[in-house]
């Protein structure tokens, strides 16, 4: 709700666990030329979670549950992820990677179920404690939350319960449309947090004072073209998002609608975390008790 997004803000924390979390995911970022065609980066998150939360939910008794192509190319034209062409590609990369693997058990082939690895489960892993320990201070459970994250049946109810908001009808940025341009971009919302932790430590998340920006260097971190960033730039700018300042654009200065609705989007995903967190935690928990 609205009064709960802005008593995050509101915390005093808030601004370093933003700095955090921006520090952190631009560390992360994995693109290249395939995976860009392929896919945006909001479609290969979510196709990420997907193939881990139909490994998570597969019923034994049920050898048509868990993950499988048909399901994963369903869901992912039922969510405008990609096409089913674009999902079977995915599908062969992530198992080339590493990400994936044959399900052996599976005596029929013609079934062609796949099987999350711990190379995939720890990719998310990584993610969750980057969130879960910059949003910790923000929450009276936050520590509680990022020592759940190493119980492999909290992280396995985790997944279920995240995916099936989203399913619901859940999105991070229902109160912070205006990112949509960022998030809609190959690496558009990781450009807009390499210029947020650009600010200087004295300046606010996001920094309200001008700050450097090189297209090269965007491109080159973010193995996108130029072209791709300065038509980001251009319309953020148009849209009156950000200001470019100095005789050749060099510096980049975050409008304060922009400002805020990062704010709101930052605060709506703690909230998403913590909440689902709780879910999990509880969940697990009922399964340990019933299985005592």
């Amino acid at each position: 709700m609205p009064e709960a997004i802005a008593a995050v803000r509101a915390r005093p924390g808030f601004a370093q666990a933003m700095r955090t979390s921006s520090i952190g995911l631009v560390g992360m970022y994995q693109g290249g030329h395939l995976l860009n065609w392929l896919m945006d980066d909001r479609g290969r998150l979510l196709f990420a979670y997907f193939a881990l939360y139909f490994d998570a939910s597969r019923d034994p008794a049920d050898p048509l549950s868990g993950l499988t192509p048909k399901r994963m190319r369903t869901l992912a034209a039922e969510h405008d992820i990609c096409s089913p062409g674009r999902a079977t590609a995915m599908l062969s990369l992530m198992r080339f990677s590493g990400y994936l693997a044959l399900d052996t058990q599976v005596v029929d082939r013609r079934q062609r179920r796949l099987i999350a690895t711990d190379k995939l489960r720890d990719l998310l892993r990584k993610r969750w404690h980057l969130h879960f320990g910059a949003m910790a201070p923000l929450f009276a459970d936050g520590d509680a939350m990022v020592a759940a994250l190493d119980d492999a049946a909290v992280t396995r109810a985790l997944v279920i319960v995240m995916a099936e908001r989203f399913r619901a009808g859940f999105r991070f940025m229902t109160h912070a449309p205006e990112l949509g341009l960022f998030g809609d971009r190959n690496a558009g919302l990781f450009i807009l947090m390499s210029l947020i932790i650009s600010g200087a430590p004295d300046d606010s998340v996001p920094p309200s004072r001008a700050v450097p920006m090189s297209m090269a260097a965007l491109a080159r971190r973010f193995r996108v073209s130029r072209p791709h960033v300065l038509k980001l730039i251009r319309d953020a700018a148009d849209d009156g998002f950000i200001e470019r300042v100095g005789q050749d654009g060099s510096r980049v200065v975050i409008r304060p609608r922009l400002a805020e609705a990062t704010q709101v989007f930052f605060a709506t995903m703690y909230l998403f975390f913590a909440d689902c967190a709780r879910e999990a935690m509880r969940v697990a928990g009922e399964r340990q008790s019933k299985a005592g």
